[in-house]
């Protein structure tokens, strides 16, 4: 009976060790899935942040384009704020660096006498309106820009 107790205790642990190397496999192969999926998580947040650095550059290089198109130039200015004539488109285009295709159009939108402080009545400060679209795209390519912005600039007169 002794011994009979003895061969039932040593098979009993054979199979413990057993399962205990099942166990460790299964671990294992959850850790490395793990693993896995976080390097894949890890790449595509990677993708995206590029993406997103190229789609700013994009955009700061149209906001320079328009920022340089409503400027004032001094003796040759860039844009003739003083037309009024509703059908002249005004285009722009200059080199940034980092970045391509970059064109600027202005487009007179309009003309109105603003509230002033003359002492003549109605004879307040006129200002024309005009709307300046720009675009561009990055150095590569991959990202574009598609920007607007309105202007008012004070004129001679309506």
């Amino acid at each position: 009976m002794y011994l009979k107790n003895k061969t039932i205790r040593s098979h009993h642990y054979s199979k413990q060790q057993g399962f205990v190397l099942v166990l460790a496999l299964v671990l294992l192969a959850v850790m490395t899935l793990i693993g896995v999926s976080s390097m894949n998580s890890a790449t595509m947040e990677l993708r995206a942040t590029a993406n997103a650095q190229q789609h700013q550059v994009a955009f700061n290089a149209v906001q320079s384009l328009l920022e340089y198109t409503v400027s004032d130039q001094g003796a040759a200015p860039i844009i003739d704020f003083q037309t009024s004539d509703a059908s002249l488109t005004q285009v722009v285009s200059t080199t940034v660096a980092n970045a391509s295709s970059l064109s600027a159009s202005a487009v007179y939108s309009g003309c109105s006498i603003g509230l002033g402080t003359s002492l003549e009545s109605g004879k307040g400060f006129s200002y024309n309106f005009f709307t300046i679209t720009g675009s561009g795209a990055n150095g590569a390519g991959t990202a574009t820009s598609i920007q607007g912005q309105g202007v008012r600039y004070p004129s001679a007169s309506c």
